[in-house]
């Protein structure tokens, strides 16, 4: 994928020789002060570090409107083998569509699958939905069951579609966790990236197409330029949803909200989503957690001119975290309480740990970096007592000779 590399940049850094170890970010769970949102599920995802950030719900069944048609993408796409094929679009694309969004196309309209794709993701065209699965799969029972077996294959236990829309049904539905492992495969998808990201496309026949998301920020006069991609969806059953990926100071970010009403005919789940996306782009980032030649611990060394030997971190390294917690680190070591002259240059010494009110950040397993100069005192001292004591055997023994040369004359 060529926008998203999920690299895992923080586990596995070499510090001081070892490894520096991640946990998740429970730690700062009780840091947040959330802004007051609608939305009864949220999960924020921070792509870089492939770790959860935020959740509410997220593992609760519900139903999951027009996010549903990011699985049609996915199964129309893997069975597409050219976006630029003409075709038309059958009448039956058109049924059991009323109170639905429509993307603006029309029967029997000859068009291409970009153009379906984009009518689908962009306004959450219902017709161009229907389109997609009856032109490439024959009719909706086929499609249906494609679109469960790659659900199975991506992991997605808590999950069932009945129709390739979201129309509200007891078959119909998903958990934010299932939903995010569906966005990060789709999102690999170099052609459903750029749809996703897409928020105005024209279609062959001159038919402009705009995303609800950008359509919204338009109407209420908002401006973003962090949010690269959203989908949205709502019925009665599901409220509003929201699936959208963002970049800030270099984070991505991938958020999903779910179940925000329509207060005051406004939508919410964009409002919740600029909200939340604020908070934390205010409130967190990457933040210094070892800085190259930090002291992280001291250690006696016996017999040498250093008294003491440092322990220091040979790089920067950073970490998300909220910030106040920055200034609030501790560092543990524990290993050998002094060195001596037995013990080797790259010898493990022991492990500090990155702390933050008792919740272990990081660990590092630390080594000897260096060769010490000892004064070898103990040394000295045995081999002059050796020389000493080699001196008075050989002086006694002279006197026993001495002795025994004087008594033959």
């Amino acid at each position: 994928m060529k926008k998203f590399i999920f690299l895992i940049i923080s586990c596995f850094l070499f510090i001081l020789n070892g490894y520096g170890e991640q946990t998740d970010y429970s730690y700062f769970h009780d840091e947040f002060q959330l802004p007051n949102v609608t939305a009864k599920n949220i999960l924020l995802y921070n792509l870089n570090d492939e770790e959860m950030v935020y959740e509410q719900k997220s593992e609760e069944k519900i139903a999951i409107a027009s996010l549903t048609k990011i699985m049609t993408a996915v199964v129309a796409l893997e069975k597409i083998s050219d976006l630029n094929e003409l075709v038309e679009i059958p009448k039956e694309a058109f049924l059991n569509l009323d109170g639905y969004a429509l993307a603006g196309f029309k029967e029997n309209e000859q068009v291409t699958y970009r153009d379906l794709l984009y009518g689908m993701l962009l306004p959450s065209g219902a017709e161009a939905a229907q389109a997609l699965a009856l032109l490439t799969y024959q009719d909706y029972a086929s499609f249906v069951k494609k679109m469960n077996e790659k659900a199975v294959s991506l992991g997605m236990t808590n999950t069932k579609y009945n129709n390739p829309i979201g129309k509200d049904n007891t078959d119909n539905y998903s958990t934010l966790q299932d939903l995010l492992k569906l966005l990060k495969y789709a999102l690999q998808n170099d052609e459903f990236y750029k749809a996703y990201t897409t928020r105005y496309y024209e279609t062959i026949h001159h038919l402009e197409l705009e995303s609800t998301f950008a359509s919204f920020l338009l109407q209420y006069h908002v401006s973003n330029e962090y949010i690269k991609g959203t989908k949205s969806g709502f019925t009665s059953k599901a409220g509003l949803c929201l699936s959208s990926i963002a970049i800030k100071d270099g984070i991505q970010y991938l958020l999903i909200t779910a179940g925000s009403d329509y207060q005051n005919n406004q939508p919410n789940h964009v409002f919740d989503s600029l909200n939340l996306y604020d908070y934390f782009f205010t409130h967190f980032g990457n933040y210094s957690i070892l800085e190259q030649n930090q002291v992280l611990a001291t250690i006696p060394v016996e017999d040498s001119k250093l008294k003491e030997y440092e322990i220091k971190s040979n790089r920067d390294v950073s970490m998300y975290l909220k910030d106040t917690i920055k200034d609030a680190l501790v560092y543990e070591y524990q290993g050998l309480e002094k060195l001596n002259k037995k013990i080797k240059p790259n010898t493990k010494l022991g492990v500090v740990f990155v702390k933050y009110k008792n919740q272990t950040l990081y660990t590092l397993d630390v080594y000897l970096q260096e060769k010490i100069s000892y004064n070898y005192t103990k040394e000295i001292v045995l081999i002059a007592i050796l020389f000493f004591n080699l001196f008075l055997f050989i002086k006694i023994l002279m006197k026993k000779k001495l002795k025994r040369e004087a008594r033959k004359c």
